[in-house]
């Protein structure tokens, strides 16, 4: 693993101790006097610094802690995950179709964990956020404000927080009390999440442990659950045998009404959308690798941290601090295999043996309807086990979707606030890092209010402001943006960092699969959009029959495709080893 000819480090050169270890825990973070560093060199041993400020050089990368006291980051993205794709949309999928499409979660999820570990990559070398390095790829800063604007799009609707109060409402009801509308619930659940995360010292901190306890929360009351309705063997080789179907599908999911809902499932097959751009600033909060020198974001009782304008490195070609960095690879990347990839897996086991063994595999008519299926799930285990089982699961089911929104609202709070004060906020006295925080993060909850308020009382003109529809909505935009980041995030960490901190040829041509999966779905999304807005007929956007827009569409993708490849994939090199 170490560069030719660089010696190797004792390895005590690059593991911390347990107490350096334990202050990960809290999230590390030692300031710096930026007027005593020299700039670094720009390219060779060093990140090139494109059309950002010069970085600043500092001799020592940090030491490596053990996997128990980085455990969090992956967390955090496996609760956003949970109550979206692996409690809704997937077993939606599996009780309408079957277990044939199995293959494409699991491909889904093996997918996000590469690109999450590449977004990982420039913040451990860098210590800056990886919007911060996206705006260096051009002198606007482009990338940053149009991934902002995708964020808002894609996240800006409380679905999350208005499917969770609905299954509130019907453990109410069902537990004999009266049947009361979903939005006060919800406008409740907002209020406690700004709270919690406004009151906090250190924002991330909050978050992560009431993430911790709200996953914990999950994984037994719905185990209970599938262990007393039954878990039948016979569905557990049906899934085994749809996990090696590769290519399979049935041809109902790539017709109207279902596709919509098959790209929001692909997209959450783990998280989804530009949240994945967020696991860069939690790993910026918790101080890993080189981000220990930038600043945390802090709540109402916590005093400000300064995040600097630009990153700090160190130099490549020193065999102890190229030694630290592929370690802080390493443990991340464990963190993130066992966190997410793996929990999630099991997660999506559980909730799709759940609902086969409550409403069976041939249900075309639940298609798209989220909260039916939950309610004749519910219905069925109450049949089996009785009222309490039937609580236990609603109750899951709401501590793990209140989990998504939660995270959610902190996450588009980050990275709106975070790419406004990198690009503009630093600039003026008022918005401080914590200012921008707590200023966006009350708009969004105001808005978010504001939205489930009118469609508490705007009558029937506003009936589709509904959860499912608050969930479906986000879809085009979500795999969109996904294509795109893998596109920018891959080129930024292969044409400006330096060759022994770039990822490694499978890496790379990971990237461009997911540039191919995801790709695919956004020129497939966006065709039948641009044929729905100009009245093409309904055969072509029902079926993958070509005509002049879908070629269109799938042309620039292909072109895309190729560009990417060209500037990213090996080409023969010697490059040296990579982490």
């Amino acid at each position: 693993m170490n560069e030719p000819g660089s010696g190797s480090p004792p390895p005590d050169s690059i593991a911390s101790s347990e107490d350096e270890g334990r202050r990960y825990r809290e999230g590390v973070y030692e300031p710096l006097d930026e007027s005593t560093l020299p700039d670094a060199p720009d390219g060779g041993a060093f990140p090139r610094r494109g059309h950002g400020p010069p970085f600043k050089l500092v001799r020592e990368m940090s030491r490596v802690p053990r996997l128990r006291y980085i455990i969090g980051p992956s967390v955090i993205a496996l609760g956003m995950g949970l109550g979206s794709g692996e409690f809704l949309l997937w077993p939606n999928l599996v009780a309408a179709n079957g277990f044939s499409i199995w293959w494409l979660f699991w491909i889904g999820v093996v997918t996000q964990f590469v690109v999450i570990g590449e977004i990982e990559r420039w913040t451990i070398a860098t210590g800056e956020s990886t919007f911060n390095g996206m705006a260096r790829l051009d002198r606007f800063g482009f990338w940053p404000w149009l991934f902002l604007v995708a964020t808002l799009v894609s996240f800006f609707w409380p679905g999350w927080a208005s499917q969770s109060a609905e299954f509130v409402g019907q453990i109410v009801v069902i537990s004999g009390g009266p049947d009361i509308a979903w939005q006060p619930m919800a406008l409740l659940m907002l209020a406690c999440i700004w709270f919690g995360l406004a009151v906090s010292r250190i924002v991330y901190n909050v978050l992560e442990r009431l993430e911790i306890a709200l996953v914990a929360g999950f994984f037994p009351l719905l185990l209970i659950t599938l262990l007393v309705v039954g878990l039948v063997p016979s569905h557990l080789l049906e899934l085994a045998v749809g996990a090696v179907s590769f290519g399979r599908a049935p041809a109902e999911l790539f017709t109207g009404d279902q596709f919509p809902t098959l790209i929001l499932a692909v997209a959450y097959a783990g998280t989804g959308g530009t949240l994945l751009l967020a696991q860069s600033l939690w790993l910026r909060d918790k101080g890993f690798g080189m981000a220990r020198f930038q600043g945390r974001i802090a709540g109402i009782r916590g005093r400000n941290e300064e995040i600097s304008t630009t990153g700090f490195v160190f130099d490549a070609a020193d065999p102890t601090a190229l030694g630290r960095f592929r370690g802080w690879m390493r443990i991340v990347h464990h963190e993130l295999l066992v966190s997410f990839v793996f929990l999630t897996l099991l997660s999506v086991v559980i909730t799709c043996m759940l609902v086969v063994a409550t409403l069976g595999t041939d249900n075309p008519g639940l298609a798209g309807d989220l909260t039916g299926m939950v309610t004749l799930q519910g219905e069925a285990i109450q049949r089996v086990g009785g009222l309490w089982l039937r609580v236990a699961f609603l109750l899951g089911g709401s501590l793990v979707i209140f989990s998504t929104q939660l995270a959610i609202l902190d996450t588009v709070t980050r990275i709106t606030g975070c790419i406004f004060y990198e690009r503009f906020g630093h600039r003026t006295r008022f918005f401080t890092q914590k200012r921008t925080f707590l200023v966006f993060l009350t708009i969004f909850v105001l808005a978010a209010m504001g939205i489930i308020t009118a469609s508490w009382i705007g009558g029937e003109g506003l009936d589709v402001l509904q959860p499912d529809f608050l969930l479906l909505i986000a879809g085009p935009f979500t795999m969109t943006s996904m294509f795109l980041f893998t596109l920018v995030v891959g080129y930024m960490n292969v044409r400006r960092l330096p060759a022994q901190l770039g990822p490694p040829a499978w890496k790379r041509w990971s990237l461009l699969w997911a540039a191919v999966l995801w790709g695919w779905f956004t020129a497939e999304q966006l065709s039948r959009t641009a044929m729905s807005v100009a009245a093409v007929e309904p055969r072509f956007m029902e079926s993958l029959a070509l005509h002049p827009i879908r070629i269109l569409f799938y042309a620039l993708w292909l072109a895309a495709l190729g560009w990417f490849a060209v500037r990213t994939l090996p080409s023969g090199e010697k490059r040296g080893a990579r982490a």
